[in-house]
């Protein structure tokens, strides 16, 4: 009897010391990469999203996490779930994470709605875009340069330029005007797994099959000597656990790797990675609007040197990050067909030549499965060696 009691109050301890962890968003790369980080550190989480299934997110979640369904487009105020979570959760959730916020007014309604919730500290996850539409930042990129110019007529200018870093600036000042303690993270190019842009496996397929693709990279001239940050989702992940457990707030961050690039260098590395770095080859007299996937900031490397110091941030080697994520995707294309075939679907319409589809798309599918009917009229380019 004494035992059963005993126990009976060390389950009510632990429920009553549960901490819960509320995710804007969620489904794609950094976010699939934070939930996995937060249960692995045992936060019970709560995820609002639209529920949509991308890559294998249900079948990894769908019963360790508790789901809110909310489109969030249309709005939080009537999301009927979300309103049963924040009567039944004031001051018991510990932290937000939130992936989805992209303009100040999507931050203005959140914080409006999410802050009875009383959260110890609310993490935005922002782009080095922010810098992009910011008033001479200087190299390497530092969490202060992120301030936009006085002059109202540069800072229209900018922010036509750059609207989506025009977004997330005010996102970002949005949450700092409201007066819940925040974390700011700010990444450059995320990359790793279950990438919903589609952009690594778009190269990875356009490195590895150079050969039968016969299509140039394009490098528009501007990024031909552009050096850029990636972020990898799993260091991201890393970083939201690590301001979570060590109580940081009202501070901003960069999270990006060590190793940095150029666009020519990033795709050598690619076709190194296959065998192919002979063989490829690039379009330097590409412009600006042709199908370069990487950057989208533009303005140059961040310094992680504040996260070192106060998150004991350590990014992953670009080696492991290489391995892993071309591993990950070259599995995908037959554990994750309905997004495979968005990848070629892609590339054949945007890159391939028309006589090469066919070919392509018997060397990526499987021989048994249906070939992807996208046509192109992609012509045939010079060589530019990489």
């Amino acid at each position: 009897m004494l035992s059963a009691l005993v126990l009976g109050l060390y389950i009510t301890a632990v429920l009553c010391d549960s901490e819960t962890v509320l995710v804007l968003g969620g489904q794609g790369l950094a976010g699939s990469a934070t939930l996995t980080a937060l249960l692995e550190s045992n936060f019970q989480v709560s995820a609002l999203n639209d529920d949509r299934n991308f890559y294998d997110y249900h079948e990894l979640f769908h019963d360790k996490i508790e789901s809110i369904v909310c489109v969030r487009p249309a709005g939080l105020d009537g999301c009927f779930e979300l309103q049963n979570f924040l009567k039944t959760n004031q001051n018991k959730v510990k932290a937000i994470v939130d992936f989805t916020s992209s303009s100040k007014e999507l931050m203005e309604e959140a914080v409006r709605i999410l802050a009875p919730l009383n959260p110890e500290v609310y993490i935005f996850v922002s782009a080095a875009a922010v810098y992009d539409v910011s008033d001479n930042p200087k190299q390497p990129l530092k969490e202060s340069d992120a301030v936009r110019p006085e002059d109202p007529t540069l800072r229209a200018q900018y922010s036509e330029t750059n609207e989506f870093g025009h977004k997330m600036l005010g996102s970002e000042e949005a949450l700092v005007a409201s007066g819940l303690p925040y974390v700011i993270l700010r990444c450059g190019d995320l990359i790793g797994p279950r990438d919903t842009t589609y952009r690594w496996w778009q190269y990875q397929v356009w490195s590895e099959h150079f050969d039968i693709i016969q299509a140039a990279f394009p490098v528009p001239g501007e990024f031909e000597h552009l050096t850029f940050s990636l972020t990898y989702g799993a260091d991201l992940a890393a970083a939201v656990v690590s301001v979570i457990n060590k109580r940081v707030i009202n501070e901003v961050y960069n999270i990006a790797m060590e190793k940095t690039f150029t666009l020519p260098h990033y795709l050598l590395e690619l076709c190194i990675y296959f065998g192919n770095g002979e063989s490829c080859w690039a379009d330097y007299s590409a412009t600006i609007q042709s199908y370069s996937l990487y950057p989208s900031n533009h303005m140059g490397l961040m310094s992680t040197e504040h996260a070192k110091v106060d998150l004991d941030f350590q990014p992953s080697s670009w080696e492991d990050v290489l391995r892993d994520t071309v591993t990950y995707y070259e599995k995908a294309r037959h554990n994750h067909t309905k997004e495979r075939d968005i990848v070629l679907s892609k590339l054949n319409e945007n890159v391939v030549p028309y006589l090469r589809v066919e070919k392509l798309n018997e060397a990526v599918l499987k021989p048994a499965e249906k070939v992807v009917d996208i046509t192109s009229s992609r012509p045939e380019v010079n060589k530019i060696e990489l």
